[in-house]
């Protein structure tokens, strides 16, 4: 099913972030970052969209909250300057993480900086002006133009191996728990150093008193 902004009333919980940090409501406990490190966030939300197999996909889960399309709305303009870059409308837009990110970073994968899952225009909304984020791309031609050829746009919907790899890694590392002694193991190494303490005492305190009984004699 193909959904419009008109489906839901994105007037409720949907803001502008005023807060200083960002949450992956998604991850228990919650996992904040702070607003300035965008790719950071974008990269871990992007993960829970190819990796996380509690998300449907076929909701078109924002790159920002994960909320499903269309409750978070973005508007794109071109920026003033010679550039013209693409850029978010941040006056009109709405998400309840929503930050600036740039665009042109968004859509060049590297190694520092491989998720490449950013808003953009879809050509066949003819009469809509909200943005489709590049992850969900497939999904979107699928259900709401299923003629179009997925093979048109293989440049977009085609990850890099690199992208793959990176973005592989960053779900399994953020999602890698802390190993902890436990306190079995804690007692053994205390145990192991005391006994180790003892032994060095005995080996230099024996050959002191041997020559404390030889000057005796």
């Amino acid at each position: 099913m193909c959904f419009t902004i008109d489906d839901f009333d994105t007037n409720i919980d949907i803001i502008e972030n005023g807060t200083s940090k960002l949450e992956c409501l998604k991850c228990h406990p919650t996992v904040t970052f702070n607003p300035l490190h965008r790719q950071r966030f974008l990269k871990h939300v992007s993960a829970h969209i190819l990796h996380d197999k509690t998300i449907d996909c076929s909701l078109e889960p924002c790159g920002l909250c994960l909320s499903p399309a269309p409750l978070c709305k973005f508007i794109l303009v071109n920026s003033k300057g010679r550039a013209r870059n693409v850029t978010i409308n941040m006056n009109v837009s709405s998400c309840l993480n929503l930050i600036k990110i740039s665009i042109l970073v968004a859509t060049k994968c590297s190694d520092a900086s491989p998720c490449t899952n950013h808003p953009m225009s879809c050509p066949y909304y003819m009469h809509s002006s909200l943005a489709v984020w590049s992850y969900n791309f497939r999904q979107h031609l699928l259900q709401c133009h299923s003629a179009v050829p997925l093979k048109k746009h293989n440049s977009i919907l085609t990850l890099s191996k690199l992208e793959r790899d990176r973005m592989k890694r960053i779900w399994d590392q953020q999602h890698e728990q802390p190993k902890v002694c436990s306190k079995t193991q804690h007692c053994l190494v205390i145990l192991e150093m005391h006994h180790s303490r003892l032994v060095l005492k005995y080996v230099f305190f024996f050959p002191l008193q041997n020559d404390t009984n030889t000057s005796g004699m």
